[in-house]
């Protein structure tokens, strides 16, 4: 079911920033009028699968209950997704899967941007999509992962990339390029702002992101990446190694398809040499290397384009104030794997891990007259081939140990924050509710935006067949347990972004005191190393 988040979504503790829209309903609409937003390449053979409206209905009328809309007019939900059969496999373009009307205020009117007086203990709620504005202030926080990447439209080798918050100028620059219409001249270079995290700033998208794309895995989901795109801005044809969901917030942009995947080689001998971004050469005219035709969509805001790893694509801003949101979903690969496992074994006092290559039958070889001292011999090399082989396959065997590993690996920070999460010890400020105050019904917890939240049960080795061991991972850290209670109480963390006192209480015995204490204890440890945060509704 496709919901809107909660109402309390605007009361986080800690997350009170609120801003101005720099954009209107009126300057959106005169972006969209006059655009053809068909592909402007037909295909009979298209790649990217575009939902028609009759398939819609099909879809629509034989929804089950539990998979209505949620009255606001956005059509994305797991179920049509599922139907489409494309995860994986091939683009898919879903127009009006979003009313953006319904998801960001464009009109300064509509937003109450008074500071709350002696009367007023509330902020005005935040939208779930951020503004421009809202993105140009995440950027220039030095805790917020923001870059820069500008070019020349036609020629790729002269983009070029600056990491960082962006300063006082740029500020005024980014701000005032939301509504730039006025044509520029020719060989003027492009920008393109994008801002990672953008969920772990804007608690309203981290709500918005876990309740739509709800069908993934809590540790396969990224991040919501926003870029704001000047006309003509882009980051030039490129590939990614995870699905991304690429959703038109505001503005017109045109994406180029590739019609088929490229592997890392390809990709590799491909790339435009001599700059900082990774650029795909050979991509003009609507073809790609192989001189196959691309195809070319136009996105309005609320449209959606789904795309497989390793699908080709170029995204070109049509429109001032172009706003595009990425949900992207992660996924490890073999070598991120494997040089983990290395870094785990290399770390180990393990007999496995230490052990060292022997040769006690290095003088029984047979005749001395036949030895050569630069050959490494196939004995040898067998002989350092299985040392290795046992030392992983001693870990991967055990399904205790790589548990362990795979649940630390996958649920940890996808990429370096500073001093995050906040402990609750550091912060002097707080004087909010309390845990008890959850449990009685006058607040909620919520997990902390950015972090990972997963679980998973083993069998217990050397107990009885029913035992099991539960675990909760998040953000790398481990917590562990033997009883089915306790691991019910890790399920209904992992699988609650908001923890009321009513799902906290079915897990939670309460008519055993002993344990309703051991459960409120473990809840405060989890609020007070800031993985978990408590707010009023």
């Amino acid at each position: 079911m496709l919901v809107l988040p909660p109402s309390s979504i605007s009361t986080h503790l800690h997350h009170n920033t609120r801003v101005k829209s720099y954009h209107s309903a009126k300057s959106r609409a005169r972006y969209i009028r006059g655009i053809d937003c068909a592909p402007k390449v037909a295909h009979d053979d298209n790649y990217v699968l575009e939902w028609k409206e009759d398939i819609k209905d099909v879809i629509t009328n034989n929804k089950s209950n539990g998979d209505e809309d949620d009255g606001d007019g956005h059509l994305f939900n797991a179920a049509l997704f599922s139907t489409s059969k494309t995860w994986g496999k091939r683009p898919f373009l879903l127009r009006n899967a979003f009313n953006p009307d319904k998801l960001m205020v464009l009109d300064e009117e509509d937003i109450d941007m008074r500071e709350p007086d002696e009367h007023e203990d509330e902020f005005a709620p935040l939208t779930p999509w951020p503004s421009w504005q809202d993105v140009v202030d995440i950027a220039s926080d030095d805790d917020a992962e923001s870059r820069v990447i500008s070019h020349i439209p036609g020629d790729y080798s002269t983009f070029d990339v600056r990491w960082g918050a962006l300063s006082n100028a740029e500020i005024d620059k980014w701000l005032s390029k939301a509504m730039t219409t006025a044509k520029q001249a020719e060989n003027v270079r492009k920008e393109t702002l994008v801002v990672n995290d953008v969920d772990r700033f804007h608690p309203p998208l981290a709500d918005w992101i876990y309740d739509i794309f709800n069908f993934i895995p809590n540790w396969r989901m990224d991040d919501g990446q926003i870029s704001l795109a000047e006309v003509g801005g882009g980051i030039g044809p490129h590939v990614d190694n995870y699905d991304v969901f690429l959703i038109q917030m505001n503005g017109l942009r045109s994406w180029q398809v590739g019609k088929r995947k490229i592997d890392a080689m390809e990709e590799r001998n491909r790339l435009v040499s001599g700059i900082d971004v990774r650029v795909l050469s050979d991509w003009s005219d609507g073809q790609d290397a192989d001189n196959t035709q691309v195809e070319e969509w136009i996105l309005k805001p609320g449209d959606m384009l789904y795309l497989p790893p390793r699908v080709p694509h170029c995204g070109i801003a049509l429109s001032a104030g172009c706003m595009t949101l990425s949900v992207g979903c992660r996924a490890p690969s073999v070598s991120d794997l494997v040089s983990r496992l290395a870094e785990q074994l290399s770390n180990s006092i393990e007999d496995v891990a230490v052990r060292r290559y022997t040769d006690d039958d290095l003088l029984e070889d047979g005749s001395r007259d036949k030895f050569l001292p630069g050959a490494i011999t196939a004995k040898a090399k067998e002989g350092a081939k299985h040392l290795v082989l046992n030392a992983l396959t001693n870990m991967m065997d055990d399904e205790s140990v790589w548990d362990e590993f795979f649940g630390r690996y996958c649920t940890e920070p996808k990429r370096l924050r500073n001093n995050y999460p906040i402990p609750l010890e550091d912060d002097d400020d707080f004087d909010g509710a309390n845990l008890q105050d959850v449990l009685d019904g006058r607040g909620v917890l919520y997990h902390a935006e950015g972090l990972c939240f997963s679980y998973s049960e083993i069998k217990s080795q050397g107990l009885s067949a029913t035992s099991s061991i539960h675990r909760l991972f998040i953000n790398g850290e481990m917590w562990q347990c033997d009883t089915a209670e306790d691991g019910m109480l890790y399920q209904t963390i992992a699988n609650n972004r908001l923890l009321d006192g009513t799902t906290l209480l079915r897990s939670i015995a309460i008519e055993d005191d002993e344990r309703r204490e051991k459960t409120v204890e473990f809840l405060e440890k989890l609020v007070s190393s800031g993985l978990l945060y408590i707010s009023v509704e």
